[in-house]
C-alpha cells in the first residue's frame, strides 16, 4: 500500500513539473522573436539617418561645383572626401541591413559610423570653403559686379582676347584672397577695375556708336562732305558729343540714347540736305548749301511757331507736306470760327462790365484788357503763318515741266 502510494505521489510531481515547463516556453520564444524584430527597428532607423545625410550633402556638393574660382585645389579636396564618404555608403545604399554590420575586420565601427566619420571630413572642408567664400564675396564685390556686366552686354564675344585676359586678372583676386594675401588682391582689383571699365566702354561705343560712325563714313565716301560741309560737320559734332557721353558713363543708358538720336538726326539731315543741293548742279555746291540751309530755316521757324516741331532730318519737300496740312487744319478752324469769337465776345462782355462797376480794381481791369489783347493777336499769329507757309511752300515746290537749274532760279528768287 506504501508502495502503490509512493508510486502515484511520483506521477503526480512528474505531472505539475511537465506542466510548469510547458507554460514558460511560449514566453521565451516569444521574448527571443521580439530581439530580432528590434534590431530590425534601430537598422532601419540608422539606415534611414544617413540617407538623409546623403541627400542633403549631395545637395551641398553640387552647390560646390560652381564655387572653383574661390580656390580649384579646396574644391578639389572636397569632392575628393565626397568620394570617400560616397564609396562607404554605396555599400549599404541597397542593403540598409549593412548599416550596422561591421565596416571591415580591421574597423572597429559600422557602415553608417564609418560613412558619418568620412562625413565630418566633407563638412570640415565645406565650411572652409564657405570662410573664403564670404571673404571674397565681401573684398572683391565691386570685381565680382563688373565682371557679371561685361558677361552681360556680351563682351566675351565682341572683344575675345581682352575679355580672355582680363578674365585672367579676375581670377587672380580670388587667388590673392585664398592665399590670404589681401593687400595685393586689393591693388590687383583696383587695377582690374580700370581696366575693365575702359573694354565696357569699348563694348558700348561698338555696339551702339560704332553703326552710326559708319554711315557718317559712308556719306564721306559719297561726297556729302564737300556737297553739304556744313551740315556734315554738325553730324561729326554730334558724333563726337556722343563718344564723350560714352566715355563719362557707359551706363548711362538714357542720356546715351537721347545723343544717339541726335547723331541720329543729323545724318539725315545732311542726306536730305545733300540731295537738294545736288538737284542743282549748275551752282556751285559750296555756296548753295547756305541758301538751302536758309530756306530750311525759315520752314523750320514756322514749324516751330505753329506747333513746336522739328522735322529738319525730312526733306523740305517732306516738311512742307507736314506743315501745309497742319496749316489747313488752322485755316478751317479759323473759317469755322464765328465772325466774333464767343471767347472773345465773353471777355469783352466782362471787360465792359468790369468799366461800369467802380468798384472793381483797375489790376483786374488790365488782366482782362490783356487776355483780350493776347486773344487778338494769336489770331493774327495763325493768320500770319498760314500766309507765310504758304509762301514758303510756293517757292520750294519744283514745278513739272522746268528743269533742275530753273527751280534753282526761282529758290533763289523767292529768298
Amino acid at each position: 500500500m506504501n508502495k502503490l502510494n509512493a508510486v502515484f505521489c511520483a506521477v503526480a510531481f512528474a505531472s505539475l513539473l511537465s506542466a510548469c515547463q510547458s507554460t514558460s516556453e511560449p514566453r521565451q520564444v516569444a521574448s527571443e522573436t521580439n530581439v530580432p524584430a528590434q534590431e530590425n527597428q534601430n537598422t532601419l532607423e540608422i539606415f534611414e539617418a544617413s540617407k538623409a545625410s546623403y541627400e542633403d550633402w549631395l545637395a551641398k556638393m553640387d552647390e560646390s561645383k560652381s564655387q572653383r574660382i574661390y580656390d580649384d585645389d579646396l574644391v578639389d579636396d572636397l569632392f575628393d572626401a565626397w568620394d570617400e564618404a560616397v564609396d562607404v555608403y554605396e555599400d549599404f545604399a541597397s542593403n540598409p541591413e549593412k548599416a550596422t554590420k561591421d565596416y571591415s575586420m580591421f574597423s572597429d565601427g559600422t557602415y553608417a559610423e564609418t560613412f558619418d566619420k568620412r562625413l565630418t571630413k566633407v563638412a570640415e572642408l565645406y565650411e572652409e570653403l564657405q570662410t573664403l567664400k564670404a571673404t571674397a564675396d565681401s573684398l572683391l564685390a565691386e570685381a565680382m559686379v563688373e565682371m557679371a556686366y561685361l558677361n552681360e552686354i556680351g563682351a566675351d564675344e565682341l572683344y575675345a582676347s581682352r575679355y580672355k585676359r582680363l578674365s585672367s586678372d579676375y581670377r587672380k583676386l580670388f587667388a590673392y584672397v585664398a592665399d590670404n594675401d589681401i593687400d595685393d588682391a586689393q591693388v590687383k582689383q583696383a587695377v582690374f577695375l580700370e581696366n575693365a571699365k575702359k573694354l565696357e566702354i569699348a563694348v558700348v561705343l561698338k555696339t551702339h556708336v560704332a553703326p552710326l560712325k559708319d554711315q557718317i563714313t559712308l556719306l564721306r565716301r559719297e561726297g556729302f562732305k564737300s556737297v553739304a560741309p556744313i551740315s556734315f560737320t554738325k553730324s561729326e559734332a554730334s558724333l563726337e558729343q556722343a563718344v564723350a557721353a560714352v566715355n563719362a558713363n557707359p551706363r548711362d543708358i538714357e542720356s546715351i540714347n537721347i545723343e544717339l538720336a541726335a547723331v541720329q538726326f543729323e545724318i539725315d539731315h545732311v542726306k536730305h540736305i545733300g540731295q537738294e543741293v545736288k538737284r542743282f548742279r549748275n551752282v556751285d555746291d559750296g555756296k548753295f548749301e547756305p541758301l538751302i540751309l536758309e530756306l530750311e530755316n525759315r520752314l523750320h521757324a514756322i514749324a516751330q511757331a505753329m506747333d513746336g516741331l522739328d522735322l529738319r532730318n525730312q526733306t523740305m519737300q517732306q516738311q512742307a507736306l507736314v506743315l501745309e496740312e497742319r496749316a489747313q487744319m488752322r485755316s478751317t478752324a479759323l473759317t469755322e470760327k464765328p465772325d466774333v469769337d464767343p471767347q472773345l465776345a465773353k471777355l469783352m462782355s466782362e471787360l465792359d462790365k468790369v468799366q461800369s462797376d467802380l468798384s472793381v480794381s483797375q489790376q483786374e481791369k488790365e488782366s482782362l484788357t490783356a487776355q483780350v489783347t493776347t486773344l487778338e493777336a494769336q489770331n493774327s499769329k495763325n493768320e500770319g503763318l498760314i500766309d507765310d507757309l504758304k509762301m514758303v511752300i510756293d517757292t520750294i515746290k519744283p514745278k513739272e515741266d522746268n528743269s533742275a537749274a530753273k527751280v534753282g532760279a526761282e529758290s533763289l528768287g523767292g529768298l
